[in-house]
């Protein structure tokens, strides 16, 4: 039986970030925003020793490096919501706390000594982060399936020479460039075959040979969050630094690891519930006539829908990231991830388009966030996880057991997508 009460620690936890997001990040969240270049919208300056102060920044990592020791991925998403409640953006620091630990802890990483001084420097180090290079100019959602096809796939080359790696290539759209320290990077080991049989999976320092930022992508929203281009050219890495056997496949590293997907699905909520709140108290105090237009049916219906909505998206997340939790004991129901975060970035979207309306000319003014808001939710609707169409085609191969290939050849899981208990890397 699920139990809808907060831990102790959970609503610790949820003080705390609650709190941080008041005081900290909503102070300059809208300041940031409107920085014309994007290189200037970032939190990490701002925010992130602030962070490391408040436990926040480690709580994912285990209690004998000096973390919080928090492994459920509820907490995680009890915090996410109040931290994109200050800021959509802001939340990218837990992914790099969560991801960290549940990579080096897996059986991918096969050295303890390397999981070992790289967990230490993680929490020694306040503006320590991680990034996860994906996706290419020439290759994107595809790998979210995995499609199979030799033409398709990561192109990013990784050619063993000696004890090292030599790397080749071009990741965009990637968080945390410029401010990552570990950079966990999807590379093609063999380009003659699909990625089920020819990808690896890398851990690069980016202060590594050949390794170098590029363009800072220019976002409409989810601003405080830095995306950008990583370039590989010709970058030496150690061949110890491969999580899991060469060549070991897209699903087969999945299967150690725990995404993000509900982490920023409840970052979602926390937007939503920004603007429902806002919105909230504007009904109650605009006065049109003769009364507060909360009390006009085209607008407290509006308000109904809007709360609806939050409640069931965060009661889905909730579950989902429950179930997750209790994957030991309970089968996992592969569609439920996706299915969740795609509700909840819907929602969120719904949400702040309804408090537009509700402010009418006032929400679409550039010092008030509602329309800050709206960016930032649709931003993520498009381009999070893969965005909300692959999300849901996931869902679909996982419910219908059908990948949809040209050929058996090309379906790496006979019988089925196969999606992960985390996903969203």
């Amino acid at each position: 039986m699920y139990d809808y009460r907060m831990t102790d620690e959970q609503k610790e936890y949820q003080r705390i970030a609650h709190e941080f997001a008041r005081d900290e990040i909503r102070p300059i969240s809208l300041e940031l925003d409107h920085k014309e270049d994007p290189l200037d919208c970032a939190y990490m300056p701002h925010l992130l020793e602030k962070l490391d102060k408040t436990g926040l920044r480690t709580m994912s990592i285990p209690k004998e490096y000096g973390g919080g020791g928090v492994d459920d991925l509820l907490t995680h998403c009890i915090v996410g919501e109040e931290i994109s409640w200050g800021d959509r953006g802001a939340t990218g620091f837990m992914l790099s706390s969560t991801k960290i630990s549940h990579i080096l802890a897996s059986e991918l990483l096969g050295d303890p000594e390397l999981a070992d001084y790289w967990m230490r420097e993680y929490v020694s180090d306040p503006t320590f982060l991680i990034g996860t290079a994906t996706t290419e100019p020439e290759s994107g959602s595809e790998n979210q399936l995995p499609y199979n096809g030799a033409d398709g796939g990561y192109q990013t080359t990784a050619v063993l020479d000696g004890d090292n790696y030599i790397v080749n290539g071009k990741k965009h759209f990637i968080s945390n460039v410029g401010w990552a320290r570990l950079m966990f990077t999807f590379v093609r080991t063999n380009p003659d075959v699909g990625v089920e049989q020819g990808a690896s999976l890398l851990m690069v320092p980016t202060d590594a040979p050949g390794v170098k930022m590029g363009k800072v992508h220019n976002k409409m929203g989810y601003r405080l969050n830095q995306n950008a281009e990583i370039i590989f050219d010709d970058a030496i890495v150690p061949a110890k630094y491969r999580l899991g056997p060469e060549n070991c496949g897209v699903s087969y590293i999945r299967r150690h690891l725990r995404g993000d997907a509900l982490i920023n699905a409840a970052g979602q909520i926390g937007v939503a519930r920004a603007a429902y709140e806002k919105s909230l108290e504007f009904a109650q105090n605009r006065k049109q006539s003769g009364r507060p237009i909360a009390h006009h049916q085209s607008v407290g219906i509006k308000l109904v829908d809007m709360y609806t909505k939050i409640q069931a998206a965060r009661a889905y997340v909730h579950y989902a990231a429950w179930r997750q939790d209790m994957r030991h004991e309970i089968p996992i129901d592969p569609p439920m991830t996706l299915t969740a975060s795609a509700f909840a970035h819907e929602i969120s979207c719904d949400v702040t388009k309804m408090a537009m309306e509700i402010h009418a000319g006032v929400g679409v003014q550039r010092e008030n966030f509602l329309e800050k808001w709206f960016r930032d939710t649709h931003n993520m609707l498009f381009s999070s996880d893969g965005g909300n169409n692959m999300k849901k085609v996931r869902a679909m191969y996982a419910i219908t057991g059908e990948w949809g290939a040209r050929s058996e050849d090309e379906n790496p899981v006979p019988g089925g997508a196969y999606v992960s208990v985390g996903d969203g890397l």
